[in-house]
């Protein structure tokens, strides 16, 4: 792979424009009149042309009639569940599987987008887990497509509620990764490695075969929460669409057995034991601008990759901070 352009995940990827929804509010203007018959309102002038009656008129007692039997009431609707923009909501069956909630969409904008909602609107519990069959952008690392197709692809995102200092915050993009390939390395039999920042490759021909992604959101002096999410390319791990149920099981149990290494302080060893990348001689190209050089050496708690100088000087990335890189 030397002099070989791989990007941030080790794979040629496609940048996606952002783009932004603006909604406008219908105001209704009040009715003046009757808008059926063109006569104005009642304190109009031209509303009281008509002729006064002269005449009395005779009312005759009215015929006695049989009392009218009691008409049942319709069924009320119930009121659509809306969001606080006055949309309908869409409404999903939240189920248990695998040991946790779980919700399933056939279609939706992402799977990260869907579980989001679920965390910060619903306060879903650490493990929930949402599931989309065909994710209509399906985004990950500074929103780099997934152009797999969804009928060959499982995209999963799980909620997590880890205890994290803020500067640790990151080393949830660890838990993604190690899970990533734990689990797809048990239902493939493939031999899997981490690809930093946000690959799983195979560990003989280094081809990208799942990427992942951490959405982590702050809280007064905290982590509040963190979504990881979790894309598989099934045909490149050898498995049809037969076997998603399987490896969507091995994938959050994964997620739970690489959280417990993060509560324990382990996770960052444990990932480096699968990086691939490690001892590789690197060139990244960095955000906003510039490049740097060197060896990479580990990958600490933090998810930061520690790059070593020739004069031995150590560096350390960020994951936001890279654009791209490449061995050279």
């Amino acid at each position: 792979m030397a002099d070989s352009e791989i990007g941030a995940t080790g794979h040629q990827v496609t940048d996606a424009a952002s783009t932004d929804a603006a909604s406008t509010d219908a105001t209704a203007d009040p009715v003046v009149g009757d808008l059926t018959t063109g006569d104005a309102p009642a304190s109009d002038p031209a509303a009281t042309d008509l002729p006064a009656a002269t005449e009395s008129a005779t009312v005759s007692p009215a015929a006695e009639s049989p009392a009218a039997e009691p008409v049942a009431a319709e069924p009320v609707a119930a009121a659509p569940i809306t969001s606080a923009s006055g949309f309908p909501r869409l409404h999903t069956e939240t189920v248990e599987r695998f040991g946790r909630l779980m919700r399933m969409f056939p279609v939706a904008v992402s799977s990260e987008a869907m579980a989001l909602s679920w965390a910060n609107q619903e306060d879903a519990p650490q493990g929930a887990t949402v599931v989309v069959d065909h994710e209509i952008r399906a985004s990950g690392l500074h929103g780099r497509l997934w152009t797999v197709p969804a009928v060959d692809s499982l995209a999963c995102s799980v909620v997590l509620r880890p205890a994290l200092k803020m500067e640790d915050a990151d080393s949830a993009w660890l838990v993604a990764a190690l899970a990533a390939a734990e689990g797809a390395q048990k239902v493939s039999g493939r031999q899997l490695s981490t690809w930093w920042p946000d690959s799983v490759v195979d560990a003989t021909t280094r081809e990208q075969v799942a990427a992942v992604r951490a959405e982590i959101q702050l809280g007064p002096g905290r982590v509040k929460s963190v979504v990881v999410t979790l894309r598989f390319d099934l045909p490149g791990l050898g498995l049809d669409a037969s076997r998603k149920d399987e490896l969507l099981e091995a994938v959050v149990l994964a997620v739970d057995a690489a959280c417990e290494e993060l509560a324990g302080g382990a996770v960052g060893a444990a990932y480096g034991k699968r990086c691939a990348l490690l001892g590789n001689r690197l060139m990244i190209r960095l955000l906003p601008t510039g490049e740097t050089r060197g060896t990479a050496r580990r990958i600490d708690r933090g998810a930061r990759l520690e790059l070593e100088s020739p004069s031995g000087l150590v560096e350390k990335i960020t994951v936001d901070q890279v654009r791209d890189m490449k061995i050279v």
